[in-house]
This record gives C-alpha cells, sequence and structure tokens, in this order.
C-alpha cells in the first residue's frame, strides 16, 4: 500500500465521482479506477461500489476512511515538523478562508507576510464558513479565516478581528436619504440574503428582530460581489462586512446605513485542526494576520 492510493481513495470519498476526483489528484480516470481496484485487491474487500451512476462507501470504504485520513495527517505533520525545523526559508501553507474574509482581508494578511517571507509558498482557497470548517477537520488546510460560530470540537479558534455589518441601500433608494432607519422600514423591503453556510448569513438572522422579518425576502446569492451588484441594481437591500463595501462607498455607488437598535458585529477567527502541530511558517502568518488590523 502507498500513500498516493490513500490518496486517490480518499480523494474519491470527497467526489464519489472518479472525473472528480482524476482532476483533483492529477491522473487520468482510467488510472484512478486500476489504483482503487489494485487497492481493493491488496485489502480483499470492497471499499466502494457503483449504485446506478452513483458511487458509495461500503462499511468496509467507511472504516478504511478513517485510518486512511490518519495517516496522511500524520504524514502532513511530519513534513510541518520538518519544515519548522528548516526555519521559515522553505516550506508552503495551505489556507481557507469564508468568503467576505477571504476575498477583502485575508489577501492583505497574505500579501504582509511574503513581504517578510518571500520564500514560503501559500495556496488559498474560499469557501463558505461550514465548507471550511469541515475541511480543516479533514486537514485539507493548515488554518482557516472564518467569521461563523465554530460546531465541532475537533477545530481550534484563535482570536483575529471584529467585523461589523452594515445595511447597504442604492443611493437612489427612498432610504437613501434618511438619516435614521429604523427596523419596521426593512418590511417591505426585498432582503438580500447569501447562501446557507455562509457566516455572514447567520450573523444577519441572528440579529434581526423576528417580528419584524423582511417581507420580500426572497432573493438569495452566493458571494458578496453578487449582493452588490443586485443592491447597485436597486432590486433590494442587504446587510454587508464595512470591508467589503470600502470601493463601492467611495465610488457612492452605494450607501451605507446603520438601522436603530441592530447593531450586528461579528467575531472573525483563524481555526486549525485541534492536535495539529502548526509550522513555524503557519505560527508566523497567524502573527501577521493578528497585527495587521487595518
Amino acid at each position: 500500500m502507498e500513500l498516493r492510493d490513500l490518496e486517490i481513495f480518499l480523494a474519491l470519498v470527497n467526489h464519489l465521482n472518479f472525473t472528480h476526483a482524476a482532476q483533483e489528484i492529477h491522473l487520468s480516470q482510467p488510472s484512478v479506477s486500476v489504483r482503487i481496484r489494485r487497492l481493493q485487491e491488496e485489502l480483499g474487500v470492497k471499499l466502494l461500489e457503483q449504485i446506478g451512476k452513483k458511487i458509495v462507501l461500503t462499511e468496509a470504504g467507511q472504516l478504511f476512511e478513517t485510518h486512511a485520513r490518519r495517516v496522511l495527517t500524520a504524514q502532513s505533520d511530519a513534513r510541518q515538523v520538518m519544515e519548522a525545523y528548516r526555519g521559515l526559508e522553505h516550506g508552503s501553507l495551505r489556507i481557507a478562508a469564508s468568503t467576505t474574509p477571504g476575498m477583502y482581508l485575508v489577501p492583505r494578511v497574505v500579501a504582509g507576510f511574503k513581504r517578510q517571507h518571500p520564500k514560503i509558498a501559500i495556496s488559498l482557497s474560499i469557501k463558505n464558513t461550514q465548507q471550511v470548517e469541515e475541511a480543516i477537520i479533514r486537514d485539507e488546510f493548515d488554518l482557516g479565516f472564518v467569521g461563523g460560530h465554530l460546531i465541532s470540537n475537533e477545530v481550534e479558534a484563535l482570536p483575529w478581528r471584529t467585523d461589523e455589518l452594515v445595511l447597504v441601500i442604492s443611493p437612489s433608494h427612498p432610504m437613501a436619504r434618511r438619516r435614521q432607519i429604523k427596523p419596521g422600514d426593512l418590511e417591505n423591503e426585498t432582503l438580500i440574503s447569501r447562501e446557507p453556510g455562509s457566516a455572514t448569513q447567520a450573523a444577519i438572522e441572528k440579529h434581526l428582530p423576528t417580528r419584524n422579518p423582511p417581507a420580500g425576502a426572497a432573493l438569495e446569492l452566493g458571494n458578496p460581489e453578487s449582493v452588490k451588484q443586485v443592491v447597485i441594481a436597486g432590486l433590494g437591500i442587504a446587510f454587508l462586512s464595512k470591508s467589503a463595501i470600502e470601493t463601492e462607498l467611495k465610488a457612492k455607488s452605494l450607501v451605507a446605513r446603520r438601522v436603530r437598535g441592530i447593531h450586528i458585529d461579528r467575531e472573525l477567527k483563524i481555526i486549525h485542526r485541534k492536535g495539529k502541530h502548526l509550522s513555524s511558517a503557519a505560527t508566523a502568518l497567524i502573527q501577521t494576520a493578528q497585527r495587521l488590523q487595518a
């Protein structure tokens, strides 16, 4: 059994699709099929089976998945220990961020880090908060930057910064001329919302008064850039992070307002798998992020 076999198997577990798994690990689909067949022959059990067009894990496959992840996690930890030993002259970091931090804040952190440590390679993936947390638990990333409530005790969370959400509206919207907006003013407005799993959406739902739900809340979009464009077009209103609308406020294509009695702050956090050894590079990136608050 080779480590590469475990990587191929786990890619299949993640996608349950030979084509997508092959793309992830940069092999041809026939090569993936051959390696999986050989692995099953070596173990003497079926790990996966095809039911119609679907691939599902067998009971043996579910058991094997746990051990395969442990092996690859141990390999990753060993590599990071050696990277720490070599210092910050070599190495790499895999980081993930939820949508708003990933699009507007983390790039600044990466830029600041790279100025100090140019030889460290960094890859950044952007997902929603729930997906980042799940990927951190699977050890697909070294660090995650998120703004949501963590639900797993397999994750360690470090403080990062506070993020404020404000109401954004088109300059042509009647509310743009008001200095003060009351919760009741939102009742007949179309509130543009984010997708399930979004920390921004979870924060909004927690703070908006349930007695005054926006009557027109029917439009759901997958990222803040889409939300901004819909609001600019005058199709609705939205709550967004102040860090996401700096450019639009300067260009006066959006107006930001606070709603009386509603103050939406959330704590952004840096997360990693509990018990994971953090390399020198990961520790240095955390320090850079906590230092760069602007």
